[in-house]
């Protein structure tokens, strides 16, 4: 959190979730291009906007804000991802 670009993603938005439009995701490029606008089950609306060290092949990672609840009920789920465009 103290580090300058906490919360910037690889498409350098700010990362953020957002329940009546578009959150960010965290995707593996080589699956899924980054600005790829995705529907994701129990989630909504996302855009591929960051990568991770973790998120490799068909995982993905959602935005929660920090210290939120909804972290805790995502925190390992399995689900289906649209991709829209």
């Amino acid at each position: 959190p103290g580090d300058r670009g906490f919360g910037i993603t690889a498409t350098g938005t700010k990362a953020r979730r957002d329940l009546h439009g578009y959150s960010t995701v965290a995707v593996d490029p080589n699956v899924i291009p980054l600005g790829t606008k995705l529907y994701v089950e129990g989630y909504g609306y996302a855009i591929a906007e960051d990568t991770g060290g973790a998120v490799r092949g068909n995982i993905i990672d959602l935005y929660f804000e920090p210290g939120s609840n909804e972290f805790k009920r995502w925190f390992t789920h399995n689900t289906t991802v649209y991709i829209l465009k």
